[in-house]
């Protein structure tokens, strides 16, 4: 081997969604074990080509980005692994409508994959597909991960095998109005696909987690064996080594808190390699609120941050010239590799540069000893655990919905099998629940129906938090409880007004007319509302009113477009009314101004009423 050797190339998750210029996203299918709703906004933001260099977009680009990809965008994690986040901004509440939990009890089995599915079309008319399979969780916890992104191509591509079950299996979890499993799963199977520089894919490998498979990997004749994984156990790291069929060099790649759990069986490994363990999110940012970093209050820091947390999970097998690589969302576990969790796995062929790459990640790790014995866990990581299993229990257990009437919104379960509540079988830990911008409260065992409290419109969700506690040590997510009756759109449209304030979503509008970027709102995440009763401010509000030039000129360039801009504001103006009764007269004569001179175009212009 001569010259330098290159490291695999990095490509941020956000860029493999984003849309072509010239592109939009028809249907996106996203499949995560874990997620946060900062990352989940941003993938909305990258998905309607409405993100930044950073990830982050503004308040209207965040509800031009819901606006578009409503109904289309599903994305699919395990119960009770929403990550709570510090500061939940209230404009999240919306995303409730795009998580679809799979009940999976994760004493038994996880639903575990890491993918993503996505359908553009392009201005000529032209569809294109993406699919990207890897490590990589949909959450803000920075990490080293490996990921395989595929471009459907007309020429020089080759479809995939198994491309289409993992289409099925997303389709079948979406639960899309109008999306078929089975039409998805024929359609991807014709797909031609274009593999990175060096790589041919042989097949995806796609566990639903719900039967047993056979570890099918070949160690005949085997030269080389390279197993990264954050997370290992000694069974399968055996099956990877039998008698008659041993590798001549084994390399394993691992976490130190791995490597001393498991013990002196890891002596058969020729290299032993260490990382940092991987970053997760906080367990209980609950407790202590004050803990911020300074990257939890700034999103618009742009600099590219390379995690040393391993989280990627990779085999990899040299037998002569052959070089076989598999990578996804499967750690080196029997678990994962033998049908127990749902998990997507890429079988491929790789040339020496790929090999080299690989190379590069092994020599940035430490070589450390095999432990002479297996450490036992201490009584922290033993209380750890229990919370961990306590808030699996109440995951599987969940059987809850969301009703709403005169007296606000109670938190109503039923199940037959769990007929006293979620609760988790040790009695000393207890169980709290909330709405998602409203205080905990307990949950009491035995009682079915708990009072979250009265809610505006704009602030209602889906997403109900959940906390279980044992002395001074909690454990917090977010779960979905349906709605009856269902939030609707008129939420959606109220949580936006309310964010961006009357002035806002004025000067979200004359973007939109002038076919620009709005004026700087900040951070769709930073929960600022705008324009307050009783808050100063040195602004011309008449600077936000959309000129009748500025409308008529739009009417010109684009008519369809523009027809489309006066069903949004329909659709938006009794949100807005309602908004003003919370301001300043000021702003409240700015929107009778606006009203009139919109009123007056659509007449002038003979434009139909469009319902609200």
């Amino acid at each position: 081997m001569t010259g330098t050797v290159n490291s695999w190339p990095a490509l941020s998750f956000l860029e493999g969604l984003r849309p072509g210029p010239d592109e939009s996203v028809e249907l996106a299918l996203l499949a995560s074990y874990s997620a946060d709703l900062g990352s989940i906004g941003a993938a909305l933001l990258a998905l309607a080509g409405k993100d930044n260099d950073a990830g982050c977009g503004s308040p209207s680009d965040f509800a031009d980005a819901v606006e578009r990809l409503r109904g289309r965008v599903r994305i699919v994690i395990q119960r009770g692994r929403l990550a709570k986040m510090r500061g939940t901004p209230r404009i999240a509440a919306v995303l409730d409508q795009f998580v679809r939990e799979v009940d999976f009890d994760e004493v038994n089995h996880s639903w575990h994959p890491k993918a993503a599915l996505v359908r553009t079309r392009n201005i000529s008319g032209e569809i294109g597909w993406r699919l990207w399979i890897g490590s990589r969780n949909l959450t803000e916890s920075i990490n080293l991960d490996i990921g395989l992104l595929l471009i459907s191509c007309a020429r020089g591509g080759a479809p995939v095998l198994g491309a289409d079950a993992l289409a099925c299996a997303l389709a079948e979890r979406a639960e899309l109005n109008g999306l078929h499993p089975a039409a998805l799963a024929a359609t991807i199977a014709k797909v031609a696909w274009r593999s990175p520089t060096g790589v041919r894919v042989k097949q995806i490998r796609w566990s639903a987690g719900t039967e047993n498979q056979s570890i099918a990997i070949s160690l005949k004749n085997t030269d080389e064996l390279v197993v990264v994984s954050p997370f290992i156990d000694k069974n399968f790291l055996a099956r990877l080594s039998p008698r008659g069929a041993k590798p001549e060099r084994r390399v394993l790649l691992t976490t130190m808190r791995e490597i001393e759990r498991i013990g002196p069986s890891l002596a058969v490994f020729d290299d032993l390699l260490t990382l940092d363990a991987p970053d997760f999110p906080i367990g209980d940012p609950e407790l202590d609120p004050d803990t911020a970093t300074a990257a939890d209050v700034d999103p618009t820091n742009e600099e590219e941050e390379i995690g040393r947390g391993l989280h990627a999970k990779l085999l990899f097998i040299r037998s002569g010239r052959k070089r076989t690589l598999w990578l996804g969302s499967a750690n080196a576990t029997m678990r994962a590799w033998t049908g127990g969790n749902a998990e997507v796995t890429a079988e491929l062929l790789v040339t020496e540069p790929i090999e080299y790459g690989l190379k590069v990640l092994l020599g940035s790790a430490r070589l450390v000893e095999a432990p002479s014995t297996e450490s036992s866990p201490d009584a922290s990581t033993l209380e750890e655990e229990a919370l961990e299993q306590a808030r699996a229990q109440v995951a599987a257990r969940w059987a809850a919905e969301l009703n709403t009437d005169n007296e606000g919104i109670r938190l109503v379960h039923r199940s037959d099998l769990h007929p006293g509540g979620p609760h988790p079988d040790a009695s000393e830990i207890a169980l709290e629940v909330g709405a998602l911008n409203g205080e905990l409260v307990a949950w009491p065992v035995q009682q079915v129906t708990v009072h979250l409290g009265h809610f505006d419109l704009s602030e209602r969700s889906e997403f109900v938090r959940l906390r279980v506690s044992r002395g001074e040590k909690g454990l917090s997510w977010l779960q979905r409880a349906p709605a009856d009756p269902a939030f609707g759109q008129d939420r959606d449209r109220a949580a936006f007004v309310h964010r961006l304030g009357t002035r806002g979503f004025l000067l979200w509008l004359a973007s939109l007319l002038a076919d620009d970027n709005p004026r700087d709102e900040g951070d769709w995440p930073m929960d600022v509302p705008q324009n307050r009763e009783g808050m100063a401010t040195n602004q011309d509000l008449s600077s936000s009113l959309p000129t009748l030039e500025e409308m008529l000129a739009a009417w010109a360039r684009a008519p369809e477009k523009f027809r489309e801009i006066e069903r949004m504001v329909s659709r938006y103006l009794p949100a807005v009314r309602e908004q003003t009764k919370h301001e300043d007269q000021q702003t409240a004569a700015m929107l009778r101004l606006f009203d009139d001179l919109w009123s007056k175009l659509r007449i002038g212009l003979d434009i139909t009423k469009t319902q609200a």
